[in-house]
């Protein structure tokens, strides 16, 4: 089995300060960091370092952000065979605001992911097996997005959908799907209410399986996560860490799930994990240079369980 992302692939300018601005407002920076992000290269690469055989499904510009934006991937082992290059259109730029409590704000300019579309999905065709994951993220247009969670049901594998960003105008389509896991902003507009603590979080949850999905993951940050299936609604508090930065977190946990499902994890022991991984990545400045690989994840368990 393995795990298949088919996402944005983009390059993250990062300006961390004290407070992110608000509308009319300018704030000078405390310094600038580059590195390479997109949803679904964040999600190949989490699912990666925790061990999955991964292959990335998507699209960069002919430039130079194109080497910057794989370079991890490549590292780490992800598999980018496949990975398209348009001519046309630039990689993906994401422009984020990281404050000192390590909140974040986000502006992305999709460029060449927009062009994420048949290639990808021919390619997803010639590859998925029985049994393998799909990892799907709406920075791609949501066509794709559709195409691909049929495309995997067709051929016997389960999709882990994370709309974002998300819209409440979503197809019936992708609400067929096995994981979906938002955090909470993404829940309240798929929903259109209020997700402001772990109580209506599981009533999300619940709401999001009532629409069709197997099993409803939503992600609170420093409250932890709440996920429903036909077993019921459950809790797990988050990771206990000195947070620094918690770009990229929410796509670790999403890679790590995927991760750990394709290794034959259950659902909550995968949840466990992909928690854990998400909290860890968040003591570390940036990105995917954050993302724990699957043997730190480990022993950080194994410690905590001597204690």
């Amino acid at each position: 089995m393995a795990v298949i992302v088919v996402g944005s692939i983009n390059l993250d300018l990062i300006a961390h300060i004290d407070q992110i601005p608000g509308p009319g407002e300018t704030r000078m920076a405390e310094r600038l960091e580059i590195s390479p992000g997109g949803k679904g290269a964040n999600q190949a690469l989490a699912a990666r370092r925790m061990g999955a055989s991964t292959t990335l499904l998507g699209t960069v510009g002919a430039d130079a952000f194109a080497r910057q934006a794989t370079f991890l991937l490549r590292k780490s082992g992800v598999d980018l065979t496949y990975l398209d290059t348009d001519p046309d259109l630039a990689t993906g730029l994401a422009m984020i605001a990281v404050d000192g409590n390590g909140q974040n704000a986000i502006t992305v300019v999709s460029g060449a992911n927009h062009a994420t579309d048949e290639k990808a999905l021919a390619h997803l065709d010639r590859l998925i097996k029985a049994g393998d994951w799909v990892v799907v993220q709406n920075e791609i247009p949501l066509a794709t997005v559709e195409r691909a969670l049929w495309t995997a049901h067709q051929r016997g594998a389960r999709v882990i959908w994370d709309p974002a960003p998300a819209s409440p105008k979503v197809s019936k389509l992708l609400w067929s799907t096995d994981v979906i896991v938002p955090n909470q902003g993404e829940a309240e507009v798929l929903l259109a209410s209020s997700v402001a603590d772990v109580r209506s979080a599981k009533a999300a949850a619940r709401r999001l399986r009532e629409n069709g999905v197997a099993a409803a993951v939503v992600k609170l940050g420093a409250e932890g996560v709440v996920w429903a299936t036909a077993h019921g609604v459950f809790y797990l508090p988050a990771t206990s860490v000195s947070a620094v930065d918690t770009v990229g977190a929410g796509d670790v946990f999403a890679g790590a799930l995927a991760a750990r499902l394709d290794h034959g994890d259950g659902l909550s022991e995968a949840i466990a994990w992909a928690n854990l991984a998400a909290g860890l990545s968040t003591t570390q400045n940036g990105a995917q240079p954050s993302f724990p690989t699957w043997e730190i994840v480990r022993q950080y368990a194994y410690r905590q369980q001597q204690h």
